[in-house]
Parts: C-alpha cells; sequence; structure tokens
C-alpha cells in the first residue's frame, strides 16, 4: 500500500518534471516506467528466495548489468550480493557488492554485507576497514548492533582490541547489549586490562542471568580471579549472587540454581540460609529427586517454611495424591497466612478440585483466596470461579457475586463473561428490561466477542423493549484510545521511509520493518507502524504483523470492525492461503473462516510451525493423527508433507468435521482439538449444559476455555471481513442438500 508520503513524493516529482520537460512531453511516462521497472525488480528478488531461484537469479542478473536499469540495478547487485553470500559464493558476491555500494542510500547495507563476505574470506583487515566506514558514516543506522559484532569479531582476529573497544565505548547501547557488553570484556581481556574485562564479565552474568553469555562470562570471571590479577578484581555481593541464584530458580534453570544455592550456604545464616537449602532441594525435586528430604527438612523461619509446605503440596498434586496434598496445603496456610506461599497454596487445591470438576470444594479454596488475597492476580480467577459456581448451580447469590466480580476487579478478563450471564439471569428472573441492558452493554462494550454474538441472538429473542440501568455497568473498564493514523509521514522519518520503500524493492523485508520501526520509535507517528506491519506480512511473518497491529490498537477485538481502519484489520487478521482454506474447508463441511481462525490462533499461518508436543503445520497436526486422517482420506502420508500448507489444511479441516460431528458444537469441538478427546469426554460426561456457552466458561483449563473463546471471535471477524459472514448457514444447507 502506497503511504500518503510516498504519494507527496510523486506529486513533487511529477511537478518537477513538468517544469523541465517540453510541453509536449507527457510527464507521467517516466514515473510509470519506473513504477513497472521497480515492480519487476521486486518480483524477481522475491524469485530468489524460491526452492529453485535459478532462473531468477539469471534473469535478476541481466536486469543489474542493463544499464538502462538505472539505480534499480544498482540495488539489484545488493541482492545478488545477499544472495551469493548466504550461497557461499564469496567471491561472486563481493562482484555485486561492490556494484552495489553506488547506491547512496542503501551504502550501509552493501558496505556491511562485503565486510561479512570479507570475513568468510578471512581477510580481516578489510572487513575492519569497512564496518569502521559504517560507524563514521551511519552512525545512526539500524545494523549497528550487528555491525558491531562483527567489527569486534574482526578486531580481535587481528589483535586489535583497541579498534573495538573506541567503537562500542561510543554506541550509547553497549551496556544494554549482552553480546556487545561480553564482546568488551573480550577486547579488554585481549588488551590486558583484566580488571576492565571482569567488569563487564560480572555486568553480563548479573543483569542478563538466564542467557547463554551469562554462563560463558561466569567462567571467565571465575578464570580472571585466577590470574594474578584476581585481587584486584572485587568480589560480587552477596545480595546480588542470592538475586542472580533466585533470577535462575524463577527461569526453572534447576540445574544452574541448584549449584548456586549449594555455594552460597555457606556464606548464609538465618532465613537466608534456610531458603538456600531449600531451594537446593526443591531443584533436586524438580530434576526427578523425590520429596522426602523436602518433608523431614527442619525449618525455623515461618515463610521459608510455608514455601516448604507449597512445595510438598504441588508434588503431590503432581502424583494426584490427595490427602496428603490438602494437608501440606493446610500447612502452609497456617505457618504464614499471610505469604504468598499460603496463597499459592490455596490457589493449587482450588485449581486441583477445579480440573477434577468437584466445583463445591473448588470454590471453598478459590474463595478463601479471594477474601484473605483480594489484591494479587490469583485473587481476579479465583472470586470468578467461586461466582460461576454459583451460576452453574443457580444458587440465590449468583448476580451478586457476578456484579461483585465486576466492582472489585475492574478490567477482569472475565467481564463480558460475568455481564453475558447477568443478563441470562435476569432473564431467567423474569427481567426482560435488565436483561437487554446487560445484552446491549456486551454488544456496544465488545463488539468482537465470543458474547457479543450470543447477547446479540438473545436481544433479538427479547424482542424491542424498555432497559433499565444498573449501576454495576458503570464499573466497566472504557476502551483504551488508539493512536490515530496521520495523514503524512512526519519530515524526521521520511529518510527512513525511503530506505524501506528501497529496501522492500529487493525483498529485504526484514530491514524495511528495521528502518520503518526506528521511524516510529523516533517519530510516534503509527502510520510508520503500520507499514512495518504490512511489511512483515508481505514477507510472510504474520506473527510480526499481528504483534504491531495490536500496537497501533490495543484491545482491537474490543472495537467494532467499521472503527478500525481495514488495513489494520487485514494486518491483525491475514487471509493468506484462502484457496486452500476455501476449499477444504467446503470439502469437509466446515466453516471456512472457523479454520482461518483456527490457523491464525495456532500457527499465526507459519506453515513450518512445530510446538513442543511435536504438533506440526499451519493446524498443528500431531504425526499419529495426521497419518491416521491421511489413511481416512485415502491420500499417501509423510511427515514432511505437514509443512505443506495445503496438505496440512485438508486433514486439518477433516479432523475439526469429524470433532464437531463426534461432540456436537463447535465449542466442544474446538475444546477438543485444543485439549484433546478425553478430556472433553469427561468434561461433559453426567454434565448438563444448559447452552454450549455454559460449557464453555465450565471448561476447567484457562487456556483451553480462552482457546474456544478466541477462536470462534476470530472466525466471526474473519466472516466479517472476508465477506463470509453466511459461509457456515451456505455449507449447513448444502450438506443438507
Amino acid at each position: 500500500m502506497k503511504s500518503s508520503a510516498r504519494l507527496a513524493f510523486a506529486a513533487v516529482a511529477s511537478l518537477f518534471l513538468c517544469a523541465t520537460l517540453p510541453a509536449t512531453t507527457k510527464p507521467i511516462a517516466a514515473p510509470v516506467r519506473h513504477a513497472a521497472r521497480d515492480r519487476q525488480l521486486e518480483q524477481l528478488c522475491r524469485a530468489l528466495k524460491d526452492k529453485k531461484p535459478a532462473a531468477a537469479y539469471a534473469r535478476l542478473s541481466a536486469f543489474a548489468l542493463r544499464k538502462s536499469s538505472g539505480l534499480s540495478g544498482v540495488r539489484a547487485s545488493l541482492a545478488l550480493g545477499y544472495f551469493d553470500y548466504t550461497k557461499g559464493n564469496y567471491v561472486q558476491a563481493q562482484k555485486w557488492l561492490s556494484l552495489a555500494q553506488s547506491d547512496p542510500l542503501l551504502r550501509d547495507y552493501s558496505l556491511y554485507w562485503d565486510a561479512e563476505t570479507n570475513l568468510a574470506l578471512n581477510r580481516n583487515a578489510d572487513a575492519l576497514a569497512q564496518l569502521q566506514q559504517i560507524r563514521k558514516d551511519y552512525p545512526n543506522s539500524v545494523i549497528t548492533d550487528q555491525a558491531l559484532q562483527s567489527l569486534g569479531t574482526a578486531a580481535l582476529a587481528l589483535n586489535q582490541p583497541a579498534a573495538i573497544l573506541e567503537a562500542l565505548d561510543g554506541y550509547s547501547y553497549t551496556t544494554e547489549t549482552p553480546g556487545l557488553l561480553f564482546m568488551r570484556g573480550e577486547a579488554h581481556e585481549q588488551a590486558n586490562q583484566p580488571v576492565q574485562a571482569a567488569a563487564d564479565y560480572q555486568s553480563v552474568y548479573l543483569r542478563f542471568p538466564t542467557i547463554e553469555e551469562a554462563r560463558e562470562a561466569g567462567e571467565k570471571l571465575n578464570f580472571l580471579r585466577g590470574t594474578p590479577a584476581g585481587s584486584q578484581i572485587p568480589q560480587i555481593p552477596l545480595d546480588q549472587l542470592v538475586t542472580h541464584a533466585a533470577t535462575l530458580f524463577a527461569a526453572k534453570q534447576w540445574g544452574d540454581a541448584r549449584n548456586e544455592y549449594s555455594s552460597l550456604m555457606p556464606q548464609l545464616s538465618g532465613a537466608p540460609r534456610e531458603l538456600a537449602q531449600l531451594r537446593e532441594l526443591e531443584c533436586g525435586v524438580a530434576l526427578g529427586e523425590t520429596v522426602s528430604e523436602l518433608e523431614t527438612l527442619k525449618v525455623a523461619d515461618p515463610d521459608v517454611d510455608a514455601e516448604r509446605f507449597y512445595s510438598i503440596a504441588q508434588w503431590y498434586r503432581n502424583q494426584q495424591q490427595e490427602t496428603p496434598m490438602a494437608a501440606a496445603v493446610e500447612a502452609a496456610a497456617t505457618r504464614a497466612p499471610s505469604s504468598r506461599w499460603a496463597e499459592a497454596s490455596l490457589f493449587l487445591a482450588g485449581n486441583y478440585y477445579w480440573v477434577q470438576l468437584d466445583r463445591d470444594r473448588a470454590a471453598g479454596y478459590y474463595k478463601r483466596l479471594a477474601d484473605n488475597f483480594p489484591r494479587i492476580a490469583d485473587a481476579t480467577p479465583s472470586q470468578w470461579r467461586v461466582a460461576w459456581t454459583a451460576v452453574l448451580e443457580r444458587k440465590p447469590a449468583a448476580s451478586e457475586l457476578l456484579a461483585q466480580h465486576l466492582w472489585r476487579y475492574p478490567g477482569s478478563p472475565f467481564t463480558p463473561d460475568a455481564v453475558y450471564w447477568l443478563g441470562r439471569l435476569a432473564e431467567e428472573a423474569g427481567k426482560p428490561a435488565l436483561a437487554r441492558a446487560y445484552y446491549a452493554k456486551i454488544e456496544d462494550r465488545f463488539p468482537e466477542n465470543y458474547f457479543e454474538t450470543l447477547a446479540a441472538t438473545r436481544l433479538r429473542a427479547l424482542g424491542p423493549g424498555a432497559k433499565e440501568n444498573p449501576d454495576v455497568l458503570s464499573a466497566i473498564t472504557p476502551r483504551q484510545p488508539a493512536q490515530p493514523l496521520g495523514s503524512a509521514i512526519p519530515l524526521a522519518a521520511t529518510a527512513r521511509q525511503q530506505r524501506a520503500d528501497a529496501l522492500r524493492s529487493i525483498a529485504f523485508d526484514a530491514s524495511a520493518e528495521l528502518e520503518l520501526r526506528a521511524g516510529y520509535d523516533a517519530t510516534h507517528e503509527p502510520r510508520l507502524l503500520l507499514e512495518a506491519a504490512q511489511t512483515a506480512a508481505v514477507a510472510e511473518h504474520y506473527s510480526s504483523a499481528i504483534v504491531m497491529a495490536r500496537l497501533l490498537y490495543p484491545q482491537i477485538e474490543t472495537r467494532p470492525i467499521p472503527d478500525v481502519p481495514r488495513e489494520i484489520w487485514q494486518v491483525a487478521y491475514p487471509l493468506p492461503f484462502a484457496a486452500s482454506i476455501r476449499r477444504w474447508s467446503a470439502h469437509a463441511g466446515v466453516d471456512a473462516m472457523l479454520t482461518a481462525g483456527l490457523i491464525r490462533q495456532e500457527s499465526a499461518f507459519d506453515p513450518d510451525a512445530r510446538s513442543g508436543a511435536n504438533a506440526f503445520g499451519l493446524m498443528q497436526l500431531l504425526p499419529k493423527t495426521a497419518r491416521l486422517l491421511a489413511r481416512k482420506e485415502r491420500i499417501h502420508y509423510s511427515q514432511a508433507r505437514l509443512v505443506d500448507p495445503d496438505f496440512n489444511i485438508r486433514l486439518g479441516t477433516v479432523y475439526i468435521a469429524g470433532l464437531k460431528k463426534n461432540f456436537g458444537s463447535v465449542e466442544s469441538a474446538l475444546a477438543a482439538y485444543n485439549a484433546g478427546e478425553d478430556r472433553v469426554a469427561f468434561w461433559t460426561a453426567g454434565q448438563t449444559y444448559r447452552e454450549p456457552a455454559e460449557f464453555v466458561d465450565s471448561i476447567p483449563f484457562t487456556e483451553t476455555r480462552e482457546y474456544v473463546e478466541i477462536v470462534t471471535r476470530n472466525a466471526s471477524i474473519y466472516r466479517e471481513l472476508y465477506g463470509a459472514k453466511n459461509e457456515s448457514r451456505k455449507i449447513a444447507k448444502k450438506r443438507h442438500r
């Protein structure tokens, strides 16, 4: 999409041509030829990314060497040079990159990749000179971090640490970038400045404890302490070491955390020593050891002892041993009743019984938590589950508990749920005016929410009539304001956008995105962020595009479709692979927009996505399931085919169609897709849900409940955006015929 800034630039160029060309000349001709040439350039550069790029390479080479190609040909040389570099054709890459350096707009990029090629050829002196040139001529380049990293590699290889030290000391973000900070430590070490090197290694070790460089920095720090200069290196203060160990523990780096706590214990006393001893044992349990040593550990400090009981309760919960779990929970709550471990233990027990569908017992624990710890994060879902249990059982206090939730937790993720069920309870109590008010609020405040469609249906069933105005609706927080798109790109970001345009013309999408993000950071003009999102989408980096759309329009799904520019909806809710989605959804008898909504949630349209559970592709299919589906469809199966979008969508739509047939509703089918068929069978066996929404809010897994609501919401938005609002109805009629 052309921005207004580019349109303005084209207008200025047109005026310039009118002023300089003879009156009989048509000034539009040259811009048209340039536009066609630029489109050809981009198409050829994108074709280099195909599996068989030989033909595109030959055509792009001819384009680059053609004199009439002008600046576009120079930029084609950059694309060719980068391509050859990635293929290891370094000599040819340098020929192209040398030509590319005549482009003043993208010279830092051609210099950088030429330097990388020199590094690959072990021409470190040439690389160093080029990288120093980048730092001198382009101090604000978006590739500064990469250039400095390569500069350091060249300087250290040449035993010229002063070169990288000068560059890093002159860069304001060195101390905020762990890779550069670590490299500065290496440079100080090579320059025989062990104290300064130790300071940098220590900074990496303490400030970025969970990254790989931190481990290596710790090893280097220990080595330097063993050198003659070791006595000059200050010891790390004990409190900072304790914080470091706690960070590793919180990051679940159990082995490293256990080692740190073990080494700290001789330096500690009292409660800190007891905590270190406890954490060492907790790490062991997390690594597979039994809970016996935790149970026999004697702890004097109440708070530390409450954590011990919480860990014991957690272990027994994982073993599905209810009695000792409950005993440990009560011990934690008794030992330190105001501690976070007492709260965590109550929540743990509530969750255990909630998953077992023993809602009354779960609600008992949740109520204790919400009453005793009303301001912590776990209080929100706890009080909601107390209220929801009352709704399910139609207890007299249900409406009051729902209203309490709205008053006590403004902005709660359960707000639309609470308002909808207040409406349903009002209907059941014979109060249609009150019900209309609740349903209307959902339509107004949560227009794209799962409950909005349900509320609209209830409103139609009630028909027109009076509405009450209950005070509790005033507790609902308003929408966050959106950033209005400017009519033009600010002057301060014009150069950034010009560079982004040039980079997009050669399919350097990630670099173009960086330029646009830098322009946005400098000016806060939302249109730059939109263009960055669109660039990410063109590069098929849909997850990045979705994230940037949310930065533009926080809580975008709480806004009516017409209130958000369509171009923003399209990057927030893209629809690649549309032909396959429509074809195979129709084949399986599934709403195509439901399929799209599911893919967006499962993989963000990344065909190569692979989960920790070994699920593959757009619809995140497990190989075992996919093999059975392929057999059902009588098509050849191989695991490699799961990353083929068309194949994956074909099997995925058959799967979701089968789940819907087996479980009877879209909501239960989606729950089974996310959590497994056995779990949904357990959640529905012996239960009487009066409507699908009651099942949804009763799903005990937070992830699955949210998944069902999000995918159905996605489907609704896709219907609005892509003209398939009645697609499910058409499919149903087709199958009926």
